[in-house]
């Protein structure tokens, strides 16, 4: 190879080196939803029906996936794939409370526990 050329290639990785150094240095990606449903939930539950995310759950239809337990009492619950506090809503199903194994939904005057299927 030439000294031109090899200069050429040196010049290419560097340059090459610094654009990753500041692509990798940047914040990390948040997916911002505007309020509608995450694209990565299922469309359709296990019973075959079909998910409607924005008007109504049905408590059937959701799974935890991980329950985080916070100072205080400041528990968070990962409930397909939305990461839910006391407080929050899942359609029309309120988050009355997060333990160890379970959270408890309220709709009306109707309460659901949802328990956490431990994997073995």
């Amino acid at each position: 190879m030439k000294k031109s050329q090899i200069a050429w290639m040196s010049c290419l990785l560097v340059l090459g080196t610094a654009l990753f150094c500041a692509w990798a240095g940047q914040d990390a990606f948040v997916y911002d939803d505007h309020g509608k449903r995450d694209p990565v939930w299922p469309l359709v539950s296990s019973a075959g029906n079909i998910i409607n995310y924005d008007k109504e759950f049905q408590a059937s239809d959701l799974k935890i996936e991980g329950i985080m337990l916070g100072v205080s009492g400041q528990n968070l619950a990962i409930i397909n794939g939305q990461i839910v506090k006391k407080g929050d809503l899942l359609g029309s199903l309120a988050v009355t409370e997060i333990g160890k194994n379970m959270v408890i939904l309220k709709q009306g005057e109707q309460k659901f526990e949802l328990k956490l299927n431990k994997e073995e």
